[in-house]
């Protein structure tokens, strides 16, 4: 009887000790993983250092990665199931396909992960939150931008030079287009081509196009790709000055071709915004905080007459 009392006198002054142990421990972080079509280009880099900004801010740890070809939704459904099964508490994810990843969101949602949709949207009513791009606004801006040059009475004969149908983004983006532009007069887009995205596929759409096409005089292209490649490809037929180019998003090399005039205008996101927006998003989702169900991040064309104002040069160079 004297042992049991001893102790159990003795887990009795224990206690207040363990309990204080456990305060002084650090609580374990939250899991967000970060998915993205791709992980190579210059949009991506920018998502990635939001991503890490708000992970810093908010103490999240934060997984990012995305397949390397912006057509391989299978792995990148891959990486939503890896993610479900290491135990990530939220998925941030920008979606290759509209239908072919419904499925795999749909079943980490299930099992009790909170879903953010960055920039590209999945066809699963299991989402949390949406972050990003206005993409039906966007390509109205973008044929605003394609036909200002033009009056009324002058013909534009429009090619334009998209990706995958299936990619959500760009696929509105080219709806808002075509919607801007069967209200303007004497305009018609004469030809389509839907291209892998990469440089050298969107290069070598938007050169055979051209070439079957003489008369076109405005280019358009809905992403970073597709952008160089109808750069390049009025480079390469000298036809700067003749033929009106419009893209998506910048780098190095379509910032210098506003300058050299291969490229009239490029309709800018923020996708620094879209990345810190969607972790934080996230992060107050697992935290059992209440969080915006649609956030909008801003758009802005850029021409060579404006890429040098201070406001152009925060999304041209938002880390310089």
């Amino acid at each position: 009887m004297k042992r049991k009392f001893f102790a159990a006198a003795a887990a009795m002054l224990l206690l207040p000790m363990l309990s204080s142990c456990m305060k002084g421990m650090p609580e374990e972080k939250k899991k967000i993983a970060v998915i993205t079509k791709s992980t190579t280009s210059t949009f991506w880099h920018n998502v990635e250092k939001g991503v890490n900004a708000a992970a810093t801010e908010h103490n999240i740890d934060v997984t990012f990665e995305g397949p390397e070809s912006e057509e391989d939704y299978i792995t990148q459904n891959m990486m939503i199931r890896r993610a479900a099964e290491n135990g990530a508490d939220a998925i941030v994810l920008s979606a290759i396909d509209y239908k072919k990843s419904a499925d795999a969101v749909s079943k980490a949602h299930d099992s009790g992960i909170k879903i953010v949709i960055m920039d590209s949207a999945v066809d699963s009513t299991k989402i949390n939150a949406v972050v990003g791009t206005d993409n039906s606004d966007a390509g109205k801006t973008a044929a605003m931008a394609a036909v200002s040059s033009f009056k009324d009475d002058e013909k534009k004969y429009i090619g334009i030079v998209n990706i995958d149908k299936n990619s959500y983004n760009v696929r509105r983006r080219e709806q808002g287009f075509r919607e801007y532009i069967q209200a303007v007069p004497n305009a018609e887009i004469v030809d389509t081509v839907n291209v892998s995205s990469n440089t050298g596929s969107a290069t070598t759409g938007a050169v055979t196009m051209l070439r079957n096409h003489p008369e076109i005089n405005i280019i358009v292209g809905f992403n970073e790709w597709t952008t160089l490649g109808v750069g390049y490809a009025v480079r390469q037929m000298e036809l700067s000055g003749k033929v009106r180019a419009i893209g998506f998003d910048t780098n190095v090399v379509s910032i210098a071709m506003l300058e050299t005039g291969e490229m009239d205008a490029l309709v800018v996101q923020n996708p620094f915004s879209m990345g810190y927006i969607g972790v934080e998003s996230a992060a107050k989702l697992i935290s059992g905080k209440s969080t915006s169900e649609n956030i909008v991040t801003e758009t802005r064309v850029i021409t060579k007459d404006n890429m040098f104002d201070e406001s152009s040069q925060k999304l041209l160079f938002p880390f310089e």
